[in-house]
C-alpha cells in the first residue's frame, strides 16, 4: 500500500462527497425533477471529473484486489458518462444510467476498504458502509426519502475523514 496516494484518493473522494452532499441537499428541497436542470448537471459533471484523478489515485496507491477497482471504477465513469451525457439531453433516462453506475461504486470501494482495514478497521467500515447506504438511498429520493442517502453520504465521509486523520498523522503528512 502506497499511503501517499491512498491519502489522495481519499482527499478527493472527500471533496466529492461534499458536492454531492450539496447535491443531494439540493434535490431533497427541489425534488427529484431537480436531477434535470442545469445546476444539478453541472455538479454532477463536477464530481464525474473529480471520479478520474480518484481512480488513478487509487490506483497508484497499490489497493488490495486491484482488479475490483480497475473493473468497477472505471466502468462506472464510463456508465455516469453515458447517463451525463443523456441527462443534458433532458432525458430523465440519462439520471437512471447514472444511478446505474453508482451502483458500482460500493464494489469497487471493497478494494479500497480492505487496504483501509490496515489503518483502522473502523474508519474504513464507516467509509464502505457509507458508501453503500448512500447508494441504496439514492432511488428513494422517487419516493421522497432522499434523506437516507444524504445520510450514508454523511456517514461516508465522516470515514474518509477519519481515515486522513489517522494516515496522515501515521504517515507523517499533515
Amino acid at each position: 500500500m502506497n499511503r501517499k496516494y491512498l491519502f489522495q484518493g481519499n482527499v478527493i473522494s472527500l471533496i466529492a462527497s461534499l458536492v454531492i452532499l450539496y447535491g443531494l441537499a439540493l434535490l431533497e428541497i427541489h425534488g427529484i425533477s431537480y436531477a434535470l436542470s442545469e445546476p444539478f448537471l453541472v455538479i454532477m459533471t463536477g464530481v464525474w471529473i473529480m471520479a478520474i484523478p480518484s481512480y488513478m489515485s487509487y490506483r497508484m496507491s497499490k489497493l488490495e484486489k486491484p482488479w475490483i477497482m480497475d473493473y468497477m471504477a472505471v466502468s462506472a465513469i464510463v456508465i455516469t458518462f453515458v447517463g451525463l451525457v443523456l441527462a443534458f439531453e433532458h432525458l430523465f433516462l440519462g439520471v437512471e444510467i447514472i444511478l446505474a453506475g453508482y451502483t458500482l461504486e460500493p464494489i469497487a470501494g471493497i478494494s479500497i476498504y480492505l487496504t483501509a482495514n490496515k489503518i483502522s478497521r473502523l474508519y474504513s467500515s464507516l467509509f464502505f458502509w457509507g458508501a453503500v447506504i448512500f447508494t441504496a438511498g439514492l432511488p428513494l429520493f422517487l419516493f421522497n426519502a432522499g434523506m437516507v442517502s444524504i445520510v450514508g453520504d454523511m456517514i461516508k465521509m465522516a470515514g474518509i475523514v477519519m481515515l486522513l486523520a489517522k494516515s496522515g498523522v501515521s504517515s507523517g503528512i499533515g
